[in-house]
């Protein structure tokens, strides 16, 4: 049976390119069609950064049609949601989830990977693709970017990484963990250079549509928001946000009078320690290690981490588990499935019992687990294992 199963998926078929860009234009279509004149809180919030812009309105405010939520962007998103709130919703929230997979798609064809490598990672994270897609959530765009940054200092385009990391710094602020690959840079002259270039375009952007004073009083408005949503998620135990390795002990003790700097403090030092080895910077294959501890760090150490944010660490799987320059074993396999089961499928109807999910799972940010334990072998393998050793053929756990 099993070899059966593999002779399957080995088909011609599942490897063309052609089915692949088919099923990822088909997925945003189906979505839009399945939302058409339903419910579209998310791209309202995105589309009021649009309109208020515009009319020179407080970007942070409560307004009662966006139902007790408010806008947490950068005023810079005007530009990125622009194209599609100048249209009729339904219309532009279509387009809006083309746009999201579009970035994906093309973040991963772009990446310096083998064939097989990319063609696993589109199957591999296509359901996890759905989550922030029924919510019409930038994350997919945002897991895109961190693909996007590495992707281009890889090939020594130095402006192009800078853009990358500067705009999602402005969007969302979690594109400074593109800064995670600095060290990796051959010019960094030009890259920081380019990064104020880029931070002095994006800042003045927002003005031309509106005014400086108005720009200004928008960014001490937006760091207002995000602090008080960052108090508000480690308030409420059992909200839906904090789905992270922060949220774990403070939704299952149910205690909220603690810091978060004592998982912090150690989390941060735990994924700066890897770049001690100096020696490992030449190994592409270390470095894929840093770009999937990137993107699994950004998740499990936020407070705002919800279930549609899970896309970026999926694909960290993937580039944790083919990259690597020794043969993975039995239980790296293990722990595969059981991160592909308990972080993408643990959220369907179909493939998963529901109350699993809702009685144990999401209460307890327990979909966060499999993204922790990953991390910590990776961070174990970036430690202790020789990036150079592909000849070897040891097997690794």
């Amino acid at each position: 049976m099993r070899s059966k199963v593999i002779s399957f998926f080995r088909r011609p078929f599942w490897s063309d390119w052609r089915t692949i860009t088919v099923v990822y234009a088909l997925i945003p279509v189906i979505i839009g069609i399945l939302k058409w004149h339903k419910s579209n809180d998310t791209y309202q919030i995105y589309k009021s950064v649009f309109v208020n812009t515009l009319q020179q309105l407080p970007l942070y405010d409560f307004y009662p049609y966006l139902h007790g939520d408010c806008n947490h962007y950068g005023p810079v998103f005007f530009y990125v949601i622009a194209p599609f709130a100048s249209l009729p919703d339904t219309w532009g929230m279509l387009l809006w989830l083309c746009f999201l997979v579009a970035t994906f798609y093309v973040a991963v064809r772009y990446m310096p990977l083998q064939r097989w490598q990319k063609v696993f990672m589109f199957w591999f994270c296509a359901h996890e693709v759905l989550t922030p897609l029924f919510v019409e959530q930038y994350d997919l765009a945002m897991a895109a970017s961190y693909l996007l940054m590495f992707a281009c200092v890889e090939r020594r385009q130095p402006v192009w990484a800078a853009f990358f990391i500067v705009l999602n710094i402005f969007i969302k602020l979690y594109g400074v963990m593109g800064l995670a690959f600095f060290f990796f840079i051959e010019d960094k002259r030009k890259f920081i250079l380019a990064c104020l270039g880029w931070a002095a375009l994006f800042f003045v952007l927002p003005m031309l549509v509106s005014s400086p004073e108005y720009v200004v009083q928008q960014y001490f408005g937006w760091y207002e928001s995000l602090v008080a949503k960052n108090a508000q998620n480690l308030a409420e135990a059992f909200n839906t946000t904090n789905t992270s390795l922060l949220g774990i002990p403070r939704k299952i003790s149910g205690n909220t009078e603690y810091s978060d700097l004592w998982l912090i403090i150690p989390g941060i030092l735990l994924f700066l320690s890897p770049f001690r080895r100096v020696s490992q910077y030449k190994h592409v294959a270390f470095r894929y290690a840093m770009l999937a501890s990137a993107t699994m760090f950004v998740t499990l150490f936020s407070t705002g981490t919800e279930s549609y944010g899970y896309i970026a660490p999926m694909t960290g799987f993937v580039i944790w588990y083919t990259t690597a320059p020794w043969r993975r074993g039995r239980w790296a396999l293990v722990l595969l499935i059981y991160a592909f089961i308990f972080t993408s499928l643990c959220t369907s109807d179909v493939f998963f019992p529901r109350f699993i999910w809702k009685q144990f799972l999401e209460p307890y940010a327990l979909k966060a687990l499999p993204t922790t334990i990953v991390w910590l072998v990776l961070m174990w393998e970036m430690n202790t294992r020789n990036y150079a050793d592909a000849a070897a053929g040891s097997t690794n756990s």
